[in-house]
């Protein structure tokens, strides 16, 4: 007999009317892909065909939207609307995800959850069935109130440096009331557009950032 999860209620998970909605923004980094920036306090996931407007849309056979998650405090919750079960278990209320768990949809679709730092509610979301994610992302970053892009392993997302660089810094995102300022540390010949910094900046979607050891681009979807 399978088990299922304990959850909280359901009301939790209620979907924000799609006026409210923001697609998540797409961050590139040269030479490493791209990836989903999702600062909504909530995504929807389901399959990719024109006209569907879900947050994050697969290229698999699942239902026009799949499921829900959502930011709750420093944790995330995902509300089923399909077949879906958490690490084998099968998933009949909303649940709480764990790092490290494994999400599958429907009969082939699997994601893996993980959060790389427990000092922060950002986590990443990952295709590890053969399916892409449309557009194509390497993955799909869940931001909580700061994100880190930098060589360490516990970075949201890991961007090893130049060969014959030795680098040990990192960009540090985090929120400040309704944008998000990054500050780099340690992140030697920083230019962004064509100003050279060395103070936080605030983040804006067509701003190149440019460095010795990493260099990026905010877009819209």
């Amino acid at each position: 007999m399978k088990r299922t999860f304990s959850s909280p209620k359901p009301s939790l998970l209620i979907p924000m009317p799609s006026s409210q909605r923001q697609r998540p923004k797409i961050l590139w980094i040269d030479g490493v892909g791209s990836y989903a920036m999702c600062d909504a306090n909530e995504v929807s996931i389901g399959q990719a065909f024109p006209g569907n407007q879900v947050d994050l849309a697969i290229r698999a056979d699942i239902s026009r939207k799949a499921c829900i998650i959502r930011r709750k405090g420093e944790d995330h919750l995902i509300q089923p609307f399909q077949t879906t079960s958490l690490d084998g278990q099968l998933l009949e209320r909303p649940a709480i995800l764990k790092s490290g768990c494994t999400l599958q949809i429907g009969d082939r679709v699997q994601l893996r959850y993980t959060r790389p730092t427990l000092l922060s509610g950002t986590a990443r979301l990952e295709l590890v069935s053969n399916h892409r994610w449309q557009p194509v992302l390497n993955s799909v970053i869940l931001l909580g109130d700061s994100c880190v892009i930098g060589p360490q392993s516990d970075a949201h997302i890991v961007c090893l440096p130049p060969r014959g660089t030795d680098w040990n810094g990192r960009f540090i995102w985090f929120r400040q009331s309704d944008s998000w300022i990054c500050k780099g540390v340690e992140c030697p010949g920083l230019v962004v557009g064509q100003q050279p910094v060395s103070a936080p900046f605030k983040l804006e979607t067509g701003l190149r950032i440019q460095s010795d050891v990493a260099s990026w681009t905010l877009t819209e979807p």
